[in-house]
Formats: C-alpha cells, structure tokens, sequence
C-alpha cells in the first residue's frame, strides 16, 4: 500500500496497474481492491496462486510480471515503469521520461533503464560499468553484469520486437540477454527507493518486519529543491535522498533479505573503502508524533544483524563444506572399485 500510495502521490494522472502476486494478507487486498475502486486511472489484477515450485525464493513473481506487460502492450503504451512492492516512488516528472527516451535513443541495445537508487554500500563493487570519463564520483553507464532487471523503465516498442520474456531467476535472463548484447542503463536521475531494511517474502515465508506506517508515507519525499539537485548530478546515492518518516534505522543502508553475512561483507568493504569515521553506521530517520525514544522503530533487529545472520551464515558454509566433503568421499570410492 505504500508503494502504490507513493506512485499515486508522484504521478497523479499516470495510470496504475496494481497487480497483487496470490497475497495471504486478506486486509492487504480489501485495501488494494478499495484503492482500486476509487481511483479511475488504476486497475487491479488478483493473481489467486504464487507456484513455489517455479523459482523457490520468488514464487510465481515472473508469470505476475508477464501479466503486467500483456496489459501494458494491450494498451499501446510506449512505457511500463515497474516497481516492486518493497519500494517507494520518491518523485516523478516528465522529464524523467525524456532523459529516459535520449538514453534508449542512444543505445539501441538497451530495452531497461534502472531508475532506483543504489546504497553506498555498493559505491565499491563491481556492478557498475562507468563510461570512458567515468570515475565513482560520476554516474555509472549500464549495470556490469545484466542485459535485463527486474525493475525500471522498459521501451514496450523494443521488448515486443525482440520477443523478450522473463526466466524464473534475475539472474538466469539478466546473463543471457547480456550474452545477446543487450545493456540496463542507469538513470542518471533516480526516482525509485527500495524501503531500507525490507521484509521480504521468501518461498511464501515473510521473512523480517514490517514497518508500521506512523506518517503519509514510509519515505519523506523530497522536497523540490532536493529533486533539482537530483537533476543536476550525473549520480545520487540512496543515503542521500532516502529519509526514513516516522521511524529509524541504520546507515549505511541494506535493501534485500537480511539473512546470511552479506550486508556486514559489504559494510566491512565500505569502512575500507571511506575509512572508519565515514563507514561507520548511524541512526537515521524523522520520529514524529508523542512517540518516545525507547519505542522508535529501529531496524534492523541488532541480535540478528550482530549475531544470528553470521551464525546462519557460518552455518550455511560448513553444510555446503560437508556435502562437498561426503561427495569427494563417494566419488573416491567409487573409483576405488572401479579400477
């Protein structure tokens, strides 16, 4: 509700395909169904079923996206601008779109433009390729590793001509239409905010917390004057922009599952990269209301960050350490009695 909320809030007059992917929460979709029914320029798809057995983190997530785009090329238009339920459209102008049409104009490999803003936790990794003047102060050309994402703007024209379609994993169609040569842009203005610390939904478990809303929205939008400044830099940061309203959590900020060592991986690589004083972590966020401070929403969990990721983590690696073990046994041993 919040991500629909927001898109509402930016775009006013956009019109909104809601599509819920087969949710448990039946609150979720009375809510989304009353939305639906009182705004003209947004319509409801309820998927009654999410197979597992399709992509056991994601479910049936891709056949809800193909719905998405059967709509969107049924309709004629030229853009679909997909957000996913964990994020918040900060902004929305028309000239995201025009700067988005010269990209595409200027690279006809490229049928997805990113348009999320990226963590600083990312700031040294290897995702990005920048353009030849490129530095990490300037805006990174294209994702490194993907020839199509999740998430973004697409040009409906070039995905129905080149007949693209949707694998069961990001990363199985993100590597193969790479090979085929296509490139994911990034927008050099970002709009999109995934929800720092998200709860997400993992083989039909939710994993993590929700944040309970305590302002209009879960993000404070920008203000005008922040959104020139987004237009006047080739490259924004999460941190930057990303104001957690009514509720606190750390930065540097996470913007996926929680699980496993990950985020204190990439934290340890940030502290490297800018030094102690600028990588440590610190609260964030706006608390309104009469709320005291013992009971701001802080997340993530610090137990499962210090203590129960690492372990699960550490965990995870002596099984895999094992069954490669118990393998290099097997295949000993049947050699043995094979000579």
């Amino acid at each position: 509700m919040n991500c629909v909320r927001s898109v509402r809030a930016s775009a006013a007059r956009d019109r909104l395909l809601i599509v819920d992917n087969a949710s448990r929460d039946g609150r979720l979709r009375s809510e989304l169904a009353d939305f639906a029914r009182h705004d003209p320029a947004a319509e409801l798809i309820t998927r009654e079923q999410n197979d597992l057995t399709r992509n056991s983190k994601v479910g049936g997530l891709y056949e809800a996206y193909r719905d998405a785009f059967s709509y969107a090329l049924a309709g004629g238009f030229d853009y679909l601008h997909l957000i996913q339920g964990d994020m918040q459209l900060l902004w929305w102008d028309q000239d995201v779109v025009v700067k988005a049409s010269q990209m595409f104009g200027q690279v006809l490999s490229c049928v997805n433009i990113v348009t999320c803003l990226q963590p600083l936790l990312k700031r040294h990794s290897d995702e990005f390729e920048h353009d030849r003047a490129g530095t990490p102060a300037r805006a990174p050309s294209r994702l490194k590793w993907f020839g199509l994402t999740d998430t973004g703007l697409y040009d409906l024209q070039r995905w129905q001509q080149h007949a693209m379609q949707f694998a069961q994993s990001e990363r199985l169609h993100g590597r193969a239409y790479l090979e085929q040569g296509f490139s994911v842009l990034c927008h050099p203005w970002p709009t999109v905010a995934p929800i720092p610390f998200p709860a997400v939904v993992r083989r039909g478990r939710q994993i993590g917390r929700e944040v309970e809303r305590r302002a209009p929205l879960l993000l404070e939008p920008p203000s005008s004057a922040a959104v020139g400044a987004i237009k006047s830099r080739p490259w924004t940061w999460l941190e930057e922009v990303c104001v957690p309203w009514g509720w606190q959590c750390l930065s540097p900020m996470w913007v996926t599952d929680l699980r496993g060592a990950d985020y204190l991986a990439a934290l340890r690589r940030h502290v490297l990269g800018c030094g102690m004083r600028d990588g440590r972590p610190r609260w964030v966020g706006i608390v309104v209301g009469d709320e005291r401070p013992r009971r701001v929403q802080r997340r993530p969990s610090l137990l499962r960050l210090l203590l129960i990721s690492p372990a699960e983590e550490l965990r995870a690696r002596l099984a895999r350490g094992a069954r490669q073990l118990r393998g290099r046994r097997r295949r000993r041993v049947a050699n043995h009695f094979a000579r």
